[in-house]
């Protein structure tokens, strides 16, 4: 099993995230999760979630991997719902669920996002960057592609390189 592990929150299997997460990974070992994918409500006070939502099982596979990679379009200047709908989630581990909450702690968070503005927007990186404090992991940074762009190899090898360096430590 790898130790990085992709969670993609496009609405788009095979957009410009999938496009731009291909670049970047390529030849990088990884296990990728797309959301679309996975059945799960949004979060609710009353902690009570029909048995279809598979939240639980879907979550425990980001414990099996050391450095998780966020990778979502900018909708309306934040985060895709479907990965806010992940972090809302996560309330059920600092509640419900402590034991496997703080089994996130230690591990490395990184954000990468896909958008169509020349730089992403102010505050974007704030949700990622608290949530991985407020869990006691460790938040490496970001990476933003404007899909209007053509990046270059060379911009691409450095990219990799800085987004990578955690792996070093």
């Amino acid at each position: 099993m790898s130790e990085i592990l992709i969670i993609n929150g496009s609405a788009r299997l095979n957009g410009d995230t999938q496009k731009f997460l291909s670049k970047l990974l390529e030849g990088v070992e990884h296990t990728q999760i797309n959301l679309i994918e996975h059945y799960f409500l949004p979060y609710n006070y009353d902690n009570k979630y029909p048995e279809e939502d598979r939240f639980e099982t879907f979550g425990k596979e980001i414990l099996y991997h050391k450095h998780l990679i966020f990778a979502t379009p900018v909708y309306w200047y934040s985060m895709s719902g479907r990965m806010k709908n992940l972090f809302d989630r996560l309330t059920d581990w600092v509640t419900l669920n402590k034991e496997v909450g703080r089994n996130l702690k230690g591990k490395t968070m990184n954000l990468m996002a896909v958008g169509t503005d020349a730089n992403l927007p102010d505050g974007f990186t704030t949700p990622f960057y608290m949530t991985a404090n407020y869990l006691e992991m460790n938040f490496k940074g970001s990476v933003y592609f404007n899909a209007n762009e053509k990046i270059t190899d060379d911009e691409l090898l450095e990219i990799r390189k800085s987004f990578f360096s955690f792996m070093a430590e």
